[in-house]
């Protein structure tokens, strides 16, 4: 009787945790191929920016990983946001992984386009 109350409450704090557990809602991804830099952007609220936070961040390319950024609180109540220096080209695919402090998590993906709108100057 005992391991079954002992699991029974095991279970209940396990399912509590996750109960607020709190991913991103969403993903915003954008690359700028002149500065070789990608721009992140989630909508996570968070009722404390100490305790509920992107805590880190996996960037892949290609299905590589090609970064591990970790956080240690989050600068808005409602968003995160961060710029990485990433060097990418036209067709590649970058992936973002971002995980909360306090569980869950959250995937996007983005395959690098050419830049619409005025190109620099090329000529002699």
């Amino acid at each position: 009787m005992r391991k079954i109350s002992f699991f029974s409450f095991c279970l209940f704090i396990f399912s509590a945790t996750l109960s607020f557990a709190t991913p991103p809602t969403s993903i915003s991804l954008s690359y700028d191929l002149n500065k070789q830099s990608l721009h992140v952007e989630a909508i996570h609220p968070s009722y404390n920016l100490e305790k509920s936070y992107v805590r880190l961040m996996d960037v892949y390319l290609n299905g590589a990983q090609v970064s591990t950024l970790n956080y240690y609180k989050q600068n808005d109540y409602n968003k995160f946001t961060d710029d990485v220096s990433l060097t990418a080209q036209v067709g590649d695919v970058i992936k973002v992984d971002l995980f909360c402090s306090l569980g869950g998590e959250m995937a996007q993906e983005l395959t690098v386009t050419k830049q619409e709108g005025p190109q620099p100057d090329q000529s002699p």
